[in-house]
């Protein structure tokens, strides 16, 4: 399949699931693709082990049961930016079971927080929609993401996202 239809099927795909949160996350200093995409792998992780926790033999759960879709947040993630360094991070997430938006929106505040070693809950760095509508999020919702597509460039990172790769077919 080529590139530009598989990135057509994540987005007709991604329209048609239910997301709980949409978050715009920012960084304190400017990032490259690459560096925001590992920081983000690294907040949802965090969020995750906290989540989840550790077997009495200190073991992380969620990286125990790795394969088991359960102990995951589910997660699309959709890296903008310039040329440059001047990035920023689309995310719709799904809570976990049992958690409400609230809680699940304090858990990832906390370790984005952490990652970004902010001395204050800067707003800026960390925005959360609970009450959004599909078409308000969209993937052609801002001139960087519509920038982009005309290049042809992918701004769904599948490195940080965590979907079903087995939805598409």
């Amino acid at each position: 399949m080529e590139a530009y239809k598989v990135r057509e099927a994540y987005a007709e795909w991604i329209d048609t699931e239910q997301y709980d949160l949409f978050i715009t996350l920012n960084t304190e200093y400017e990032r490259t693709h690459e560096q925001l995409s590992t920081m983000i792998r690294q907040m949802f992780g965090g969020a995750e082990t906290q989540y989840f926790g550790y077997t009495k033999e200190g073991f992380s759960r969620r990286k125990l049961y790795r394969n088991k879709d359960k102990f995951h947040i589910k997660r699309v993630v959709a890296i903008e930016g310039d040329k440059f360094k001047k990035r920023h991070s689309h995310i719709l997430v799904k809570n976990l079971e049992g958690v409400s938006n609230e809680g699940m929106a304090e858990l990832l505040r906390y370790e984005w927080l952490k990652l970004n070693k902010a001395k204050k809950n800067k707003e800026y760095l960390f925005k959360v929609i609970t009450d959004y509508t599909q078409e308000a999020v969209s993937r052609y919702n801002t001139k960087d993401t519509n920038k982009q597509n005309k290049q042809l460039e992918d701004v769904i990172c599948y490195w940080s996202s965590f979907i079903s790769k087995q939805k598409l077919c």
